[in-house]
């Protein structure tokens, strides 16, 4: 069982539950002291002095309890106006990875696009023509481009503070940067 952090409520209940218990340990004992002899009548004063002693106890305790219960309550009064008033942060920064996930989102489809946009320049009309070297170029200045729009999604994720979204957007843009690079050689070597 997990122990019971202390606190002022926490201090006040128990507190108040020891003399609730007292109380009624020697509220029974009182009312079922036999009466039949001097001796059991001066135990029996003694118990309704000790009654009356935890009564105020009892009652002190109860007041520790109320308040210690009003000051949990204005405790959390604050915290749920702090909660409130945090809440539009939070739909911001949920509003702004929303925007910044549809921009990778969209980059990550063009990027699938990719295949069709080389596939209709390896076709060029002429099924058993090869790739041109301005069809290199041409994916190549794509790829890099979408290279370009990576890192910058990678820059504004990182100044967002949302750390995960510009490592994924720097991830694509190194390889995509690394894919264009080697297009690029393919052109310039297929124009020598």
């Amino acid at each position: 069982m997990a122990k019971v952090e202390s606190t002022p409520l926490v201090d006040a209940a128990a507190e108040f539950d020891t003399e609730l218990s007292s109380y009624g340990r020697l509220g029974e004992l009182f009312l079922k002291a036999p009466l039949s002899s001097v001796k059991y009548l001066e135990r029996a004063n003694q118990l309704l002095g000790e009654i009356a002693s935890c009564e105020e106890r009892l009652q002190q305790a109860g007041q520790k309890l109320v308040k210690a219960l009003a000051g949990a309550r204005d405790e959390q009064e604050q915290l749920a106006k702090n909660v409130v008033a945090h809440v539009p942060a939070i739909q911001q920064r949920n509003t702004r990875l929303q925007e910044l996930m549809g921009e990778l989102t969209g980059l990550a489809g063009e990027v699938g696009g990719l295949n069709a946009l080389i596939q209709s320049k390896a076709d060029n009309g002429d099924s058993t023509a090869s790739p041109t070297v301005k069809d290199a170029r041409d994916v190549s200045e794509t790829v890099l481009g979408l290279s370009g729009r990576a890192e910058e999604l990678a820059k504004v994720a990182r100044e967002a503070e949302f750390e995960e979204l510009a490592m994924q957007a720097h991830a694509l843009h190194q390889r995509l940067q690394a894919i264009g690079k080697k297009l690029a050689k393919v052109g310039v070597v297929g124009s020598a």
